[in-house]
């Protein structure tokens, strides 16, 4: 089956009845959210920053055959202040997550040509807060930068509170891939839209024509404080393995007010100018596997 992420609905900006579809089905969508033209800017900025991130040995990671993530500076995407203040999506989140939400990852999935299936996965294990309480600590909000024609993004709605064993927390048994590729919905995401979901939500990246062209997806990470994102790092504010969004400190201090609270940022440089080269540091074992020997 498969859902274009584009008009075939009214849009629906309600905070209420996005987090009521999020709960339900795992995935929301905002469509026409901003113009199409944001939207060729913002591929422009993350195949500049894609080019930049393969340069450094420690740039990208890979995500299967020929697809990769990386952590874009923030500075060097110009719609990330546009998309973070965005009001359907500050609302959605005080609604999901009350006043103290968290924005603590700035991302990107790049599917190249060639690329395979991946196998379905969840992006982490259930953490025991949503598996104890039934409630989403979480969000990862997808911004496509061009239309999708090919190699759709893939899930099984309603599984983002599925409690059974997966491997290492992420991945289901191989027994049950009949059962959810009988159920999974393809979705075609438009440029100006952006979607919501629970990352506990099955899904995968589906297979790309050798024809294509890359196809960066910018992924803002969104949480709640007790989510361990948030926790851990006021455990220890030295560790650098929780999600936190890069950028200068000049880029920082010029933050609007009422933003810099929501943001778990990580000061790599003092200026633009002096911005290191990239390192990606979220490595997924599963997602090594797809190349043609799989």
């Amino acid at each position: 089956m498969g859902t274009v992420l584009g008009t075939e609905q009214a849009p629906r900006f309600d905070p209420l009845e996005l987090s009521d579809a999020l709960y339900r089905d795992g995935i929301a969508v905002v469509r026409g959210a901003f113009p199409r033209e944001w939207a060729s800017a913002l591929d422009d900025d993350l195949s500049a920053e894609f080019m930049n991130a393969l340069r450094s040995p420690d740039g990208v990671a890979p995500r299967g055959w020929n697809r990769f993530y990386f952590e874009p500076y923030a500075e060097r995407v110009r719609g990330l202040l546009d998309l973070v203040q965005h009001p359907v999506l500050t609302a959605l989140a005080a609604e999901l997550f009350g006043p103290e939400w968290q924005v603590v990852e700035l991302g990107c999935d790049i599917p190249l040509p060639g690329a395979l299936n991946q196998p379905w996965h969840r992006d982490f294990p259930m953490p025991e807060y949503t598996r104890r309480h039934r409630r989403l600590t979480s969000i990862a909000v997808n911004v496509p930068s061009m239309d999708v024609v090919d190699a759709p993004f893939q899930a099984v709605l309603g599984t983002h509170l599925d409690d059974a064993d997966f491997d290492d927390g992420m991945f289901p048994p191989a027994e049950r891939a009949g059962e959810l590729e009988a159920r999974m919905q393809s979705f075609y995401a438009r440029m100006g839209n952006f979607s919501v979901r629970s990352g506990l939500m099955l899904h995968r990246g589906s297979a790309m024509s050798i024809h294509s062209r890359m196809r960066p997806v910018a992924i803002v990470g969104i949480v709640s404080p007790d989510d361990g994102a948030v926790a851990d790092r006021l455990r220890d504010p030295a560790d650098r393995v929780p999600p936190r969004v890069r950028m200068s400190r000049e880029y920082h201090d010029r933050l609007p007010a009422t933003l810099r609270g929501h943001v778990s940022a990580e000061i790599v440089a003092e200026t633009r100018a002096t911005l290191p080269p990239h390192r990606t540091e979220h490595s997924f074992e599963g997602l090594r596997m797809g190349g043609p020997h799989a």
